[in-house]
């Protein structure tokens, strides 16, 4: 062999080198990827497996919208829902029509028209808000489906002020339940047992504190309808994992300045729904 023909077999060697280590580089990719597939499906059959767990389920949730509900409300608990592998989660229009529904600073389109919501839902959801759930708690035909629907949910749930509603709705007469602190001594009026708790059970009626309740509340309705793992497996998801900033989550931990002005601002719209009980 001459020294021209081993250059150029040198250079040929030198060219296919990268060539062999991307084939190498892909099969090993593929390898990964089917390795990493048989592991989710390992995965899924061991927590199908775990006891009390329900994997795959068919439930009906109405999650009723109207305007100026608080969005957070509404979105804490959906999600952990919409989480449960074949729920249905129904964000129903306040109307027979699907015009997005204001929640202070955005919309919500709905999925489902009122005539559409689910007739046996197994979660009949409310979400509050301020001045949009006095307005609604004036809505005598919004308040009559909300106890239509009540009488044949399996679960009835609101967070923050929508529990007002479900009282407006004769639902909490001779009940235990809760609502955001600054409303949470209204409930008396409604024939209640005001409890200061992030989430209130009493038979199939769920109640939860202000906002952020929502997530509470979601989860130990998903450990119900599927089970405690299922239920800590979103949470994880989720990596709800609180560490606010702030120990000024509660009445009882804010600091008194910032307690006393914040229930003072809160005033006016606690007087107006009080009024309407």
């Amino acid at each position: 062999m001459d020294r021209r023909q081993f250059t150029k077999l040198a250079l040929f060697g030198a060219f296919l080198a990268p060539l062999g280590n991307s084939v190498k580089a892909a099969e090993s990719a593929a390898q990964r990827k089917i390795q990493a597939k048989t592991d989710s499906l390992q995965a899924h059959k061991a927590l199908m497996s775990a006891p009390g767990v329900k994997m795959m389920g068919n439930e009906k949730i109405a999650m009723l919208l109207y305007p100026g509900f608080y969005a957070p409300d509404l979105i804490n608990p959906q999600f952990l829902f919409h989480a449960m592998m074949g729920a249905e989660v129904c964000l129903i229009s306040p109307t027979d029509d699907l015009t997005p529904v204001d929640c202070g600073g955005f919309s919500v389109v709905p999925t489902h028209r009122l005539s559409e919501c689910p007739a046996k839902p197994d979660i009949l959801f409310v979400p509050g808000g301020a001045e949009g759930t006095l307005a609604a708690m004036r809505n005598k035909p919004f308040i009559d489906f909300i106890k239509t629907r009540a009488a044949e949910a399996r679960y009835i749930a609101s967070v923050c002020t929508g529990s007002l509603l479900l009282g407006k709705a004769g639902l909490l007469a001779g009940k235990k339940a809760t609502s955001h602190w600054s409303t949470l001594d209204l409930l008396k009026k409604f024939g209640a047992t005001p409890v200061k708790e992030r989430v209130v059970w009493d038979g199939n009626l769920v109640t939860g504190g202000g906002v952020t309740a929502g997530i509470d509340l979601g989860l130990e309705i998903v450990a119900a309808l599927r089970g405690k793992d299922y239920a800590q497996a979103i949470q994880l998801q989720a990596e709800y994992d609180p560490a606010p900033p702030y120990n000024s989550g509660s009445p009882e931990k804010a600091p008194a300045f910032v307690r006393d002005n914040v229930r003072g601002m809160f005033a006016p719209l606690v007087l107006d729904m009080e009024l309407e009980i």
